[in-house]
């Protein structure tokens, strides 16, 4: 029904279109209608209730894509026959170089090559979704369902990408083991790089070059072809380059040249190495509490009793001029529901050639498998947003669990990995049980439609030495923002 005013006006219309009212009158009307910004329907009233608000039909994700997933989409996929998967490694075809030789009529030296069984177990990533029947059934921007199948895809993904770099079954026992702590175990200098607080800039560079030796050397025969690191790295192996040379020659056209050549692979003498940037490779990052505060829930595990810090002396320690000075350190609990917040040491000086040992007291509900250590910059607070990740280790199953800081993890740092990906090689593959299925759930008293999301596999190095661990990588630009041994401001 239109205001009175206007009711049985010759030629009247309304909503934009002719009227022959009274001009001044319509126009507060349509004031009254369109005036303000409120965004809560609920609160609308008079004239606003009539406003019409529009809806985007297109979903604004902000999520992650299947594309983020480079390492996964890479990996050779094959098939796991059992929750127990074996394989035999051959690592040694005996003898030694110069060896096999001998005289006419000399005793012939017995050689036998090098074989060990290696066993690992498949691993159960899982995510329960539903969707209301009433959700479902609405006419809404996309199909409820649909999306919260895609969101489960994504979530096992992301969890099996995090995995494949940092998965720890001694601190979770539910995660497989990743290339940080595979290659770790490898036991060899060569293949753990310590980097020591720096970028990818030219002694970082250097380094890159050295690692790519030591996967085609002798003894590891292998071919490196792939660099997985963080978004900053990369952004400092860019950075490397002079101006001068970051104009691509055959991108010269009518409108002139656009102005910048990312470094998208190393030549070295032993392979190409291609770059691959992977979100999920990340600095140090704060503790939960200072990122999302009053994030923990119930299903967290508890926090540890208490953590001290002892300093002394050690002929290993690598706290070297400049990095000595007073630290704090952080410890959070770790299970496979999550992380909980932070016992803190108190303030404990270390010199030049000392470490830290730290005794963490396990919670008294003994729900903790592993341990997070955070730690503060040099000389800086215990304040959340003053500390940084630096490691994770397993609880010892004892009352207590020792961490010796040695500085040999930087706070604030990240790791880049250097791989064979060669399929032919057969150095590094995804073994899994069944692909992603969906798993019918049943619902019991709501009228809801459930499912699980199933995805069972590990990541399988069958040669573990033809990869590199740089570690310690600290990007220029992180380190404008949080210097592990700069005060704090």
């Amino acid at each position: 029904m239109y205001p009175t005013a206007i009711q049985g006006q010759a030629g009247a219309q309304f909503g934009g279109m002719p009227i022959n009212a009274d001009q001044g009158m319509w126009a507060d009307l349509q004031k009254a209608v369109t005036a303000g910004y409120g965004s809560d329907s609920a609160s609308l009233v008079g004239g606003g209730s009539l406003r019409v608000e529009s809806l985007e039909h297109t979903l604004m994700s902000v999520v992650q894509t299947v594309d983020h997933f480079s390492l996964f989409n890479r990996l050779k996929k094959s098939a796991a026959t059992a929750t127990v998967d074996e394989w035999t490694e051959h690592s040694d075809i005996g003898g030694r170089p110069g060896g096999a030789f001998n005289m006419e009529l000399g005793d012939i030296q017995s050689s036998t090559g090098s074989y060990a069984r290696r066993v690992a177990f498949v691993k159960y990533m899982m995510t329960r979704r539903s969707v209301s029947v009433v959700q479902n059934m609405q006419n809404a921007i996309i199909s409820a369902e649909a999306q919260e199948q895609i969101d489960g895809t994504l979530e096992l993904l992301t969890s099996a990408e995090w995995g494949l770099f940092f998965g720890n079954s001694a601190v979770v026992p539910e995660e497989f083991d990743g290339l940080d702590v595979t290659i770790r175990n490898v036991g060899s200098a060569d293949h753990v790089i310590d980097v020591g607080g720096l970028p990818l800039d030219d002694q970082g560079f250097k380094l890159v070059l050295q690692g790519a030796s030591t996967i085609a050397g002798l003894k590891n025969f292998g071919k490196p072809t792939d660099l997985y690191l963080s978004y900053n790295a990369q952004t400092d192996m860019d950075l490397k380059l002079d101006p001068a040379f970051r104009v691509p020659l055959t991108d010269v056209g009518a409108g002139g040249v656009s102005l910048g050549a990312p470094v998208a692979g190393v030549r070295t003498s032993f392979g190409k190495i291609g770059n691959n940037p992977d979100v999920f490779i990340q600095e140090g990052a704060i503790p939960p509490e200072a990122e999302i505060p009053a994030a923990h829930t119930v299903a967290d595990p508890t926090v540890p009793v208490s953590v001290t810090a002892v300093a002394a002396s050690d002929t290993s320690s690598k706290f070297a001029a400049g990095q000595d000075g007073n630290y704090y350190w952080g410890v959070t609990s770790v299970n496979r529901n999550g992380e909980s917040a932070m016992a803190l040491t108190t303030q404990t000086a270390v010199a030049v050639g000392e470490k830290a040992t730290l005794t963490i007291t396990r919670p008294a509900t003994l729900d903790a498998t592993g341990y997070k250590i955070y730690r503060s910059r040099t000389d800086g607070t215990n304040d959340p947003l003053d500390m940084r990740f630096m490691f994770r280790v397993a609880d010892s199953g004892a009352g207590t669990t020792v961490y010796v800081d040695l500085n040999r993890e930087i706070p604030g740092t990240s790791q880049a990995f250097m791989l064979n990906l060669n399929p032919a090689l057969n150095a590094i593959g995804w073994r899994q049980l069944m692909p992603m299925t969906r798993f019918p759930l049943y619902p019991t008293v709501k009228a809801e439609v459930p499912w699980a999301q199933l995805l069972f596999g590990y990541l399988r190095v069958t040669k573990a030495r033809q990869h590199i661990l740089l570690k310690n990588i600290l990007p220029a630009q992180n380190k404008d923002v949080w210097d592990p041994f700069g005060a704090a401001a």
